[in-house]
């Protein structure tokens, strides 16, 4: 038992170093572009696993398919089922999921995004509840996704994702 906490333990510090690094450097300022020739990005980070992609043809509004998988530590220290919200801040869209398994693998599409280098920012929580260490508490699980759409062959750009993950004791 002592074995089993001692590495829970390990994984939630792990997981709260990871995001304080994320914290520190992700900003709002890092855009995912989509292109004719890079229509998918992919992400992972202790947290997850996020995915999107978008089929570009010009002067189209596209949909952008996206998924989110809890990572396994993450799982790892979940007690109960988790509550799931996104929206977007430019588009008029949300998606919920209540009472799901924490190894759901969550995915939606955004209708509506213009292929004209908008700014876009797509969210999404998770809350469920946690044991580590011993002591219960409840996980707030936050994602972003920044991304813009540009009808060009301009290629993948890098970074618009970042998760975090907070722990609140009872």
């Amino acid at each position: 038992m002592r074995k089993l906490s001692r590495e829970l333990i390990a994984i939630a510090s792990s997981a709260l170093a990871a995001i304080t690094l994320l914290a520190g450097t992700a900003s709002a300022d890092h855009y995912h572009t989509f292109t004719q020739s890079a229509e998918y990005f992919e992400a992972t980070d202790n947290n997850g696993h996020f995915t999107a992609q978008a089929n570009m043809h010009a002067g189209c509004a596209v949909p952008m398919p996206w998924s989110f998988r809890i990572s396994a530590a993450v799982q790892a220290i979940a007690t109960s089922t988790m509550n799931c919200t996104a929206g977007h801040n430019q588009l008029s869209y949300s998606d919920s999921h209540p009472n799901i398994p924490v190894d759901y693998h969550w995915h939606s599409t955004v209708q509506g995004n213009l292929v004209k280098n908008i700014k876009y920012d797509l969210w999404g929580n998770c809350t469920f509840r946690v044991q580590v260490g011993g002591r219960p508490g409840t996980a707030n699980l936050n994602f972003q996704f920044h991304y813009s759409m540009f009808c060009g062959p301009c290629g993948r750009s890098d970074g618009g994702f970042h998760s975090e993950l907070e722990i609140v004791p009872d």
